[in-house]
C-alpha cells in the first residue's frame, strides 16, 4: 500500500488497497468541484503543492480515506470509520420514525440522533455514531496529507506586528452557524498543524469584523510565511485564510 491513499477496495484481510493511478479524475474532479460549489471556496490555493499531491487538495495521509458520509465529504477517516459510515447510510431510513415526529419528517426513533458530519447531515445513529463523526471533524487538519495546500476559503487573515512577533486577526463568512472555527499554521518548525485559536461563527456562519485570533511569537530559523489553515469543526472542512509572517518578525 501506497502512503496517503484515498483507495476503496479492500483484500481478504481488510487492508485498503490504493487505487493508484487508475482513480477516476474525473471523479475525483466532481468532488472537488462540488466542495467548492456548497462553501464557497476560491479553487486556486497553492496549485503547485496540490498539483503534487494524488488525490488533489485533500489528499488524506497514509492509513486514512475520504469518509464520504454525504456528498463532498472528503473528512479523512480510518478504513473501519468509512465502513461504519456506508452501514449507517443504509440503515438510516429504518431509524427515522416513519410518521415524522417532533424534529420533523427526520425525527429519529428511540435510541438515535442526527449523526451531523454537518449540519445538514441527519442520518439517524446511534449516540456513539455521532461522537465518532464530531472527533473525525476535529482531527480533519492532522490527517490530510498537506493541510496548507487546501484551497481557499471563506476566511481572510491578517498581521499586525509587534517586537517579538505578531497579533492575528481573521474575518470572513460560508461557516457553520453558531461552529466553532479553528486555526492552525503550517509552514513553521513543526511536525504538525500548530494550534493557534479558535473562535465561534455567528448565527450566519460569519467572523464579522476582524477578530483576534492569536498572539503569535517569532521563532528562530523561520525562512518563510506560515499558511493559516482554517477548521470548521461543523463540518470537517479544512481551508487555508493565506499567510502570515509574524512568526519570523523578531524585532
Amino acid at each position: 500500500m501506497h502512503g496517503g491513499s484515498n483507495g476503496r477496495g479492500s483484500n481478504a484481510r481488510g487492508v485498503v488497497r490504493e487505487v493508484g493511478s487508475g482513480f477516476p479524475r474525473r471523479v475525483l474532479a466532481g468532488l472537488i468541484a462540488a466542495v467548492a460549489l456548497l462553501t464557497g471556496l476560491v479553487v486556486t490555493g497553492p496549485a503547485a503543492m496540490a498539483a503534487d499531491l494524488p488525490y488533489g487538495p485533500y489528499t488524506c495521509a497514509a492509513g486514512f480515506v475520504w469518509r464520504e458520509a454525504v456528498p463532498a465529504d472528503l473528512v479523512c477517516v480510518t478504513p473501519q470509520v468509512r465502513s461504519q459510515t456506508t452501514t449507517e447510510n443504509t440503515l438510516g431510513p429504518s431509524r427515522r420514525e416513519p410518521n415524522g415526529g417532533v424534529y420533523g419528517p427526520d425525527t429519529c426513533k428511540p435510541g438515535f440522533v442526527w449523526r451531523e458530519t454537518r449540519p445538514s447531515d441527519r442520518v439517524c445513529v446511534p449516540p456513539a455514531g455521532r461522537d465518532q463523526a464530531r472527533t473525525d471533524n476535529a482531527n480533519a487538519p492532522w490527517r490530510l496529507a498537506d493541510p496548507g495546500a487546501t484551497p481557499r476559503g471563506g476566511v481572510s487573515v491578517s498581521t499586525t506586528f509587534h517586537q517579538l512577533g505578531g497579533y492575528l486577526y481573521a474575518t470572513g463568512s460560508g461557516l457553520g452557524a453558531n461552529g466553532v472555527v479553528r486555526f492552525y499554521a503550517v509552514g513553521i518548525n513543526t511536525s504538525a498543524p500548530y494550534s493557534l485559536g479558535s473562535l465561534n461563527a455567528n448565527a450566519s456562519g460569519a467572523l464579522p469584523g476582524w477578530q483576534y485570533v492569536a498572539d503569535i511569537r517569532c521563532r528562530g530559523g523561520q525562512t518563510q510565511p506560515a499558511t493559516i489553515v482554517v477548521l470548521d469543526q461543523s463540518s470537517g472542512l479544512v481551508t487555508t485564510a493565506g499567510t502570515t509572517d509574524a512568526f519570523r518578525h523578531c524585532g
